[in-house]
């Protein structure tokens, strides 16, 4: 088999049945030291680190014989990651389990919680990178690639939403659908306010940040010519194996520079732990690994983290309802696509998006069929209908503007300072 037969084989060796489509949610948080507001170090030393709450959440988890796992991003945000369900409902209690376990351990050690999807005050230069070479190589890459891979990897937080595919073709369309929608997704659920204390205005700096980090193996499928459902899975395998690798990783977990491609970086070794750091050496906002990763939505504020995912599932696992988006974007041409992109930097819904139609016309279009999407996925999975985790949230969006925007309004009219004004408003308060 060739190399190419072998990764594509890889990423199509977990298809299931369509009652069978389970989702996967992984969802990122920055945490504070109470005390002077400093984001927590995130290697050990004399005071509670980054490392110090992965090991003992971790722990925890284990010893609750939780099915959700945690790891640690380079500049110390911790990855809480769900267990594969077919309800959104199943992983909304794993999170509330997670929550709990969280609470106990910032309360302890004076520790709390921010929810934005770019760090507020300090810059990257401040925050100090994980001691990993993995993320080492990573970061003097990406000083090559762009100018803010630092800010995307000390500073930015997401929600990721991984999805089983039935066969080559939903694999296909998934991808498609999903890549072509991740601008507007961008929009609709961007959370990051402000930078380096000041507030951002309408950029939606999330997507600028990664656009800007490395143009090779980040950006949409679309940036990379692939621009079509026929064949997307090749033509993806394709262009991945002609990625500059990163690093290789040894059997053992340990990591070395490498000065080659991943298909390159592929055949030095037959074990299949290679092509799956491959997987992990690519960025786009849609991505394949053995399930589809959508990878754009900001990390949401309390109690709305879930619901970027709902949007997605709605919209990426059902048959009507995606068939209907599926239909829609083939009409797209690829001046339409280009715009959107170009669009998406931005949080304004006034600007032109496909068919020179506003984006405000596109989101409310998409928020509609998300809940479309939810009623049809209640009858497929005979499970509880998720509409309630995102109808009101979609409704307050599309009447008040995105979370960016809102923020920065409701900064603007408490006359506090920054600092106080997240304090108050933005952070899970943990310590006593």
């Amino acid at each position: 088999m060739s190399i190419f037969e072998t990764v594509k084989s890889k990423m199509l060796s977990r298809s299931v049945e369509a009652k069978e489509r389970k989702v996967g949610v992984e969802i990122e948080s920055f945490y504070y030291r109470d005390k002077d507001f400093l984001r927590i170090p995130v290697n050990s030393a004399n005071q509670y680190s980054a490392s110090s709450l992965l090991n003992d959440i971790s722990k925890e988890a284990t010893e609750n014989k939780e099915r959700y796992s945690y790891s640690l991003e380079p500049g110390g945000q911790l990855e809480w990651a769900s267990s594969p369900q077919i309800s959104l409902w199943d992983i909304d209690l794993e999170y509330k389990k997670h929550l709990a376990s969280q609470k106990i351990l910032c309360k302890k050690n004076n520790i709390n919680v921010g929810h934005f999807s770019v760090e507020p005050i300090a810059p990257p230069q401040d925050i100090t990178l994980i001691n990993s070479k993995k993320y080492h190589l990573m970061n003097s890459m990406f000083k090559k690639t762009g100018s803010l891979g630092p800010w995307m990897m000390r500073n930015t937080t997401s929600l990721q939403l991984n999805i089983d595919h039935l066969d080559e073709e939903d694999a296909n369309h998934m991808a498609y659908i999903a890549d072509a929608i991740q601008p507007l997704a961008s929009i609709l659920f961007s959370n990051a306010p402000f930078k380096e204390a000041v507030p951002v205005g309408l950029q939606n700096l999330r997507w600028k940040i990664w656009n800007d980090t490395d143009k090779s193996r980040c950006r949409t499928l679309f940036d990379h010519n692939i621009k079509n459902p026929k064949n997307l899975i090749d033509k993806y395998t394709e262009w991945l194996l002609l990625r500059k690798a990163i690093f290789i990783e040894n059997p053992a977990g340990t990591f070395r520079g490498f000065d080659g491609t991943l298909k390159e970086m592929i055949t030095t070794n037959e074990g299949e732990h290679l092509i799956d750091s491959a997987f992990r050496q690519i960025f786009t906002h849609v991505r394949f690994k053995t399930v589809l990763e959508v990878r754009s939505c900001d990390r949401q504020k309390k109690g709305n983290e879930i619901i970027p995912a709902a949007f997605l599932a709605a919209l990426l696992t059902t048959e009507i309802t995606r068939g209907n988006l599926l239909e829609e974007i083939m009409t797209w041409t690829n001046e339409d696509r280009l715009r959107l992109s170009n669009s998406a930097h931005t949080v304004d819904f006034s600007s032109s998006g496909p068919k020179n139609k506003s984006i405000g016309y596109w989101l409310e279009y998409l928020c509609q069929l998300s809940l479309d999407g939810l009623d049809e996925r209640a009858k497929i999975f005979n499970i509880k209908n998720e509409r309630p985790l995102l109808e009101l949230k979609l409704q307050n969006i599309i009447s008040r503007g995105t979370e960016t925007t809102q923020v920065q309004n409701d900064f603007k009219n408490s006359r506090q300072s920054l600092k106080s004004f997240i304090r108050e408003n933005y952070l899970d308060l943990y310590s006593d």
